[in-house]
């Protein structure tokens, strides 16, 4: 199905000497012109194309790849700023429109800004900062564990605020992260929680689940591996348990305090040594 906003495989319906004219289905004729068609086209391929708008308001087709879609929350860098709005460089020749309207704070040229892209009531394809109009605070659907890709938004005193697959707000904690973030950054975050009014805790680092592999048997691997001994312990920095396991010090620590308890490792100054059955 042809969406405005989107990229979809479009078919040649006919040419004429400034382009060709694709199969928009319920949006009728959309009018590719030369400059952006790959060559040597014929009538009855079929093309992976972006439908926008043109200046005119008509629709238009180009095999060029947005930065962003329809949808999409990314961080565009503002190119102009007139009477109209910012505009916003999304990858194509029509730059995209930020209306004043959907600002928020101070707005200059060559400034990065997170935003969603949406149409407007004219279905206009148009971008706005203000986030919270889109993206809704609570997914009780979502389940620990689960991983997603998200955006990373705003600072808050807890941590930062994060978006879920373009759709849901969540929480990363700054006690949950081993390295520094940014923000506009897309990286793969765990549900940590789902709190009881909805809301998503996250964090960086694969979420422990019942029944399911974790950190511990990853720790007893290596112990296994290495004769029995690592080097590494609940007084090592938090990089080095990072860079060896790829979780935080916090999580780490957790494990093999369990470990400790069920008498599978002994912790010594120099490290953890595993206790031989």
């Amino acid at each position: 199905m042809t969406a405005i906003g989107r990229t979809s495989r479009l078919t040649i319906k006919r040419h004429t000497q400034a382009g060709y004219y694709l199969d928009g289905g319920k949006l009728g004729e959309i009018f590719l012109s030369r400059k952006n068609a790959p060559e040597n086209c014929e009538l009855g391929d079929t093309l992976e194309a972006f439908v926008h708008h043109h200046s005119d308001g008509s629709l238009i087709a180009t095999t060029k790849t947005p930065l962003g879609q329809l949808g999409d929350v990314l961080p565009l860098t503002v190119s102009q700023i007139n009477d109209t709005g910012a505009f916003l460089d999304w990858g194509l020749d029509k730059e995209l429109l930020m209306p004043y309207a959907e600002h928020v704070g101070e707005i200059t040229a060559g400034k990065k800004v997170l935003v969603k892209i949406y149409l407007d009531k004219s279905y206009r394809i148009v971008a706005s900062m203000k986030l919270d109009e889109f993206i809704e605070d609570t997914a009780p659907q979502l389940s620990r564990g689960q991983s997603f890709t998200v955006t990373v938004a705003n600072k808050t005193e807890l941590g930062y605020k994060a978006v879920i697959e373009n759709q849901y707000w969540g929480l990363l904690y700054d006690s949950d992260l081993v390295r520094p973030i940014r923000k506009g950054e897309k990286l793969t975050a765990y549900v940590k929680k789902v709190r009881d009014d909805g809301r998503i805790d996250l964090s960086i680092q694969p979420v422990l689940t019942v029944g399911g592999s974790d950190i511990a048997s990853k720790i007893i691997s290596q112990l296994e591996a290495n004769d029995g001994f690592l080097e590494v312990g609940d007084k090592s920095p938090p990089e080095k348990i990072y860079a060896q396991f790829g979780v935080s010090k916090k999580i780490f620590k957790q494990a093999i305090g369990r470990l400790y308890k069920q008498q599978r490792i002994t912790i010594e100054d120099a490290g953890i040594r595993l206790i031989e059955s």
